[in-house]
């Protein structure tokens, strides 16, 4: 019976092995074999990590139907755990229930699981519950259950609630580790409280508990994020200094941040020393760098590196080529970018509406409003649906041109097609007809947005306020900022000046 468990386990660990497995299970009664726990919690493993969801669940059921085996906490444990991971959080729930009325009761690792699982879809009311839960059951939580309750509160930012749960798990001797530290700062990061997540590492340090790559590497994006490239690149260099290993995301990370500053030169060289770190650079780090090259104006650059992705076998990915696009059509070589869609399709990759996207803003902004319109009246053909963004991108290349019943045509066929207009498409066709003169039509534009919940945006209350005292409809571009203005700032600096 070990051999056959060994072998099951062995075959599941390469690509669609739990095929295999499974046919080589429905045989084994013939050879004198008879499963155990053991051989169906490596089956079951193996379907779900297949993401065979469906057949997962009907083998379980066959295995408690039929009594296949006696079920204990490492079956079970298989089950909740690839219901969990695959997003069927509510049926592992449910088998935790199952569980609990049972002979074979859950233990700790089955209520993390859960509770995890919880916490990552913010059901943290019902995660918290459960947590509850385990005292009646004479369960002991972990620093693992503390640190998933931990990562649930801190994505809601209910602050208080994590403080009074680290002092619960202290007054339990239970103290925090690294995982609980990281949380922590990578949750006050996203909130834009770099100060205090740096505050947390000196006091993870002084509590002897020591930061791994993960930890630096959530501070220096937080920094990233804030733009302190300084601060982030300190942080950079002090895990040399404390003997961490630099992985490929920590250059990532910096590499990003660097571009996303315009420091150009700088994530150049971050990139050109990775070799001699024995790092190689992947498709992200490439994709960044091509982001910050093309916007830097340095086009001839980012194509070079284009050709060193290639020639790395790297593959490029959806925001690489949504990159490579824009980028083209920034630095006015839109044919080129069109050329490379033609490309793309003719290899028959797998082209996304946001190609098409980028590509026709770059013909509006070209002033090659028909090449757009041609592949905006393309897309049904080619099996992709026309969608918000596309539909405002010709919206405002009509607009920009004068073709306003063209983009009132194209607002009504959204409608028709129930492709929903958004404050960006009311935006683009109010200022359209200011531009043009058609007050009247402007203002029924803004009626209707307002009524559809969007408000007038900056670009269109300068443009109100830039026909002011320029031409004979004042009384009207009056009214419309007195009932469209949100506030009346507008109407102040107006009569102030």
């Amino acid at each position: 019976m070990c051999t056959l468990t060994t072998l099951l386990s062995t075959v599941i660990a390469f690509p669609s092995g739990s095929i295999s497995g499974f046919r080589f299970w429905v045989g084994s009664s013939s050879f004198g074999f008879v499963p155990d726990s053991f051989t169906f919690a490596a089956l079951l493993k193996g379907l779900f990590r297949e993401n065979r969801i469906t057949e997962a669940q009907e083998l379980f059921r066959k295995i408690v139907r039929e009594g296949l085996c006696d079920l204990d906490v490492v079956t079970y444990g298989t089950v909740i755990d690839g219901l969990c991971k695959s997003g069927n959080t509510a049926v592992a729930v449910e088998l935790l229930g199952v569980m609990e009325k049972g002979s074979c009761k859950p233990d700790i690792n089955a209520y993390n699981m859960v509770i995890s699982s919880l916490c990552n879809g913010r059901m943290i009311k019902s995660a918290l519950k459960l947590f509850d839960e385990l005292s009646e059951r004479n369960v002991t939580p972990t620093v693992f259950t503390y640190s998933a309750l931990i990562h649930g509160l801190c994505n809601l930012s209910r602050w208080k609630e994590v403080k009074m749960l680290l002092e619960e798990m202290i007054d339990r001797k239970l103290y925090p580790n690294v995982v609980t530290f990281t949380t922590i700062i990578d949750a006050l990061c996203k909130e834009g409280l770099v100060d205090e997540a740096e505050d947390v590492l000196h006091v993870m340090m002084n509590k002897n508990v020591v930061p791994n790559v993960v930890t630096y590497c959530k501070l220096m994006d937080g920094y990233c994020m804030q733009g302190r490239m300084d601060e982030a690149r300190s942080v950079f260099d002090s895990m040399a200094s404390e003997n961490i290993i630099l992985n490929v995301q920590s250059y990532n990370i910096l590499i990003n941040g660097y571009c996303r500053k315009m420091k150009i030169d700088e994530a150049v060289g971050l990139f050109r020393e990775m070799p001699s770190r024995g790092l190689k650079p992947n498709v992200v780090t490439y994709t960044s760098l091509l982001h910050g090259l093309f916007h830097g104006g340095r086009c001839s650059c980012a194509l070079k590196l284009f050709d060193e992705l290639r020639a790395a076998a790297l593959k490029p990915n959806f925001y690489t080529y949504c990159n490579l696009l824009d980028g083209l059509g920034a630095n006015g070589r839109v044919e080129e970018a069109l050329s490379l869609l033609d490309t793309l399709e003719q290899k028959g990759e797998h082209l996304h509406i946001g190609y098409y996207g980028i590509v026709m803003d770059g013909l509006c902004k070209a002033k090659k409003l028909d090449k757009a319109r041609a592949i905006f009246n393309g897309l049904p053909c080619k099996g992709l649906k026309r969608n918000v963004v596309t539909c405002n991108i010709m919206i405002n290349g009509c607009c920009q041109k004068g073709l306003l019943e063209e983009a009132r045509d194209i607002l009504l066929k959204m409608e028709r097609n129930k492709v929903l207009p958004n404050g960006v498409t009311y935006n683009c066709i109010v200022q359209g007809n200011l531009k043009s003169g058609k007050y009247e039509d402007a203002a029924q534009f803004l009626e209707e947005m307002v009524s559809k919940g969007f408000s007038p945006d900056s670009t269109t209350f300068d443009l109100l306020l830039d026909l002011l005292g320029t031409t004979e409809h004042e009384p009207a571009i009056l009214e419309m900022i007195q009932k469209f203005a949100p506030n009346v700032v507008f109407l102040q600096l107006y009569f102030n000046n």
